[in-house]
């Protein structure tokens, strides 16, 4: 039986992978710093004793990092910084350390969209440069942490939109609002986000794995769409009116004190899956209409963002 190992696999997306991988046959262990079955202890800082898992893995998978949604101190900049960098660094070290005599794991490390930053309407694939600004540099550093390892094994990039599901995170969020007679867009509704429907994120780390894909790739929809277009197809979804739009001064100011960072849903970015698409990589809801059928007739967990 194969055997994948994740680090960072009890959120959002490592949850719902853990079980799409476990349904396909493989076996999963968790890097985890609380005991439990099927877990593997580590502190995400150093090699330990798990690293000896590596030995007969398909693949390794780095989820970890702290939540992105909030505000960003100097303090919450270093930890979300660290939090990526050091676990990225861990697995690389485990991997160059344990597995000299024996064939290496494809370490698939995750990254963001938020590499590139706040660009308008300009449409990026993978070829696209980074952009400018804090998250643009986090992402980078964390991409460089594998990229730029010395471990010889098979590497792949994945930069992960924001991932829309039922179970939490920013479609949640989002839900409760609109079904509250919140649902209004952000300011002029102009910004394009660059989102996934989970199942398809899923399946395209299922589909990395399988096939041994290497390189970067965008874990995002084919058509990101604007705020405006997203919560005007949430709101049909949920059967509500039209709201008034959301005072971008008013989540300058949130951002600017509690938290979390305006930035976050006023930037644009169009990222597209250019890699996955010529692959040949199908996404089973390509377009928010899409989705957005899908998901508004499922029970939803409240979630932040």
């Amino acid at each position: 039986m194969d055997k994948v190992i994740i680090a960072g696999g009890t959120g959002l997306i490592g949850s719902a992978l853990s079980a799409e991988l476990r349904r396909r046959g493989l076996e999963v262990k968790l890097l985890s710093r609380t005991p439990g079955e099927g877990r593997l202890l580590w502190d995400g800082v150093h090699s330990g004793n798990w690293a000896e898992e590596l030995i007969d893995a398909k693949a390794v998978i780095n989820l970890a990092g702290s939540p992105i949604a909030v505000k960003f101190t100097a303090e919450n900049r270093r930890v979300l910084l660290t939090s990526r960098l050091d676990p990225t660094g861990a697995i690389g070290n485990a991997i160059q350390t344990v597995c000299l005599k024996s064939k290496s794991p494809h370490w698939i490390n995750a990254s963001a969209i938020g590499f590139y930053g706040d660009r308008g309407v300009e449409i990026c694939d993978e070829s696209s440069v980074v952009g400018t600004g804090f998250l643009p540099t986090i992402c980078r550093q964390w991409e460089a942490a594998c990229l730029d390892h010395p471990v010889n094994c098979p590497k792949t990039i994945v930069r992960i939109g924001v991932a829309l599901s039922t179970e939490g995170g920013a479609f949640a969020k989002l839900s409760g609002l609109t079904r509250a007679f919140l649902g209004g867009q952000i300011g002029d509704g102009g910004q394009y986000m660059s989102w996934v429907h989970l199942d398809d994120l899923v399946n395209l780390f299922c589909w990395i794995i399988e096939s041994g894909q290497t390189g970067i790739f965008n874990g995002t929809a084919p058509e990101p769409c604007t705020n405006q277009k997203l919560m005007s197809e949430l709101r049909e979804g949920e059967h509500r009116p039209w709201s008034p739009p959301v005072p971008v001064v008013m989540l300058k100011i949130m951002g600017s004190t509690i938290g979390p960072d305006a930035s976050l849903v006023l930037d644009s970015t169009r990222a597209v899956p250019a890699a996955a698409l010529a692959g040949g990589f199908q996404f089973n809801f390509a377009t928010i209409e899409a989705a957005m059928k899908d998901l508004c007739t499922k029970p939803t967990k409240q979630g932040t963002l």
